[in-house]
């Protein structure tokens, strides 16, 4: 199948070694039928790491191109090393992407890659989105990392995906800017209604995307402080405007391992990320 320029996206995946770039590529290979079976790479069967040096040590060494179809747009998904040994490879990565995301895991502090990941960003202005993997791993915390990094990066850094409990465990994500929630039952994504318990929350991150938005224009500007709503044309188009300029930086979450909302992920990706002909 052929692709207009407009509907071709050529992004990056960026961060630290072990935190899933490469199961992230592999999860989007799978769910989008590329592929007929999800590879590990502890299994050493995963389409990006087919070296057997990265096989063997069970890292990506060299960058690789992971073709993805997605709703009527080509994502040329490169997953770059995460080991600083080979971060010729994510330089010259970088010439070529036109956006970046950077992956790190919903556990620990913000890590030296991301952090480095995220400055060859700024200093090439590519617009970025951000994914906290792992989200249904034990000890995870989405909301703690979420506010290291806007600790460390600002208040660009607006959710646009959080989790959804039940109990402890997270049983789904949430919308923030659709507001709706979204479970798995037997493969099938199914649309809920916010909880209670996280309509707090989903406000709060809304409040501060509307935010975001608002300084992408000053007529936004103008009627966020009269009090108006946006319209929903106007939200995406300050969403895709404000990643352009630098003013949002979007977080996703899920879990690459069990799908869990990988759909969104590609979705934004293909809305709010530029084509090759955006100058």
């Amino acid at each position: 199948m052929s692709y207009s320029a407009e509907n071709i996206r050529n992004i990056c995946l960026l961060g630290h070694s072990g935190v899933g770039k490469t199961m992230l590529a592999e999860s989007m290979l799978y769910l989008t039928g590329a592929t007929d079976r999800l590879g590990k790479t502890a299994d050493g069967n995963t389409v990006c790491d087919y070296d057997p040096e990265e096989i063997k040590r069970q890292i990506t060494i060299a960058t690789a191109l992971a073709p993805v179809e997605f709703g009527g747009c080509k994502i040329n998904v490169l997953d770059t090393p995460g080991n600083f040994d080979f971060n010729g490879d994510v330089l010259a990565a970088l010439q070529v992407a036109d956006a970046a995301v950077i992956v790190l895991p919903a556990k620990g502090d913000i890590s030296v890659g991301a952090e480095r990941a995220y400055k060859e960003i700024k200093a090439r202005n590519l617009p970025c989105l951000i994914y906290v993997s792992k989200t249904d791993e034990d000890n995870g915390d989405f909301n703690a990392v979420v506010a290291k990094l806007q600790e460390k990066f600002g208040n660009a850094v607006t959710p646009l995906v959080i989790p959804k409990f039940d109990g402890e465990k997270v049983a789904g994500v949430i919308d923030v800017v659709g507001k709706k929630a979204y479970t798995m039952n037997k493969n099938k994504t199914v649309a809920e209604d916010v909880p209670a318990d996280a309509a707090d929350a989903v406000e709060e991150s809304y409040m501060a995307l509307m935010e975001n938005v608002a300084e992408t224009s000053e007529e936004l500007m103008e009627k966020f402080f009269g009090g108006e709503a946006f319209t929903t044309e106007e939200i995406v188009e300050g969403m895709r405007k404000g990643v352009k300029d630098g003013l949002i930086t979007p977080v996703f979450c899920g879990s690459a391992v069990n799908q869990q909302a990988l759909d969104m992920l590609l979705f934004n990706m293909h809305k709010l990320l530029p084509s090759p002909e955006h100058e």
